[in-house]
């Protein structure tokens, strides 16, 4: 394994942790994911009167757009590390 893709791995398990304990004491979050999986729910029954072609279209799409958030998220989380970085050597603690 790369050390690259070791300190992703690592990252991934940061943001993992920090996202759950987030998730579990946000009241905000938990609402807006309770809406969410009603939400769910209702897709998957008008998914379920659509063609299978068309329904695996839908639901690739909303694959693909799971895994560009996911990407967004590590970019900003490693983003927010440098700049930390660099705000805290410009203030002159580093």
């Amino acid at each position: 394994m790369t050390e690259q893709k070791l300190i992703s791995l690592v990252i991934d398990e940061i943001i993992e942790h920090k996202l759950s304990h987030y998730r579990m004491k946000n009241k905000e979050y938990k609402e807006i994911n309770t809406e969410l999986t009603q939400l769910g729910s209702k897709v998957q029954s008008v998914l379920s009167e659509l063609s299978a072609g068309k329904a695996d279209i839908i639901n690739l799409y909303i694959a693909k757009h799971a895994d560009l958030a996911d990407k967004d998220c590590a970019f900003l989380y490693a983003q927010g590390a440098k700049d930390c970085v660099k705000l805290l050597k410009r203030l002159g603690v580093l």
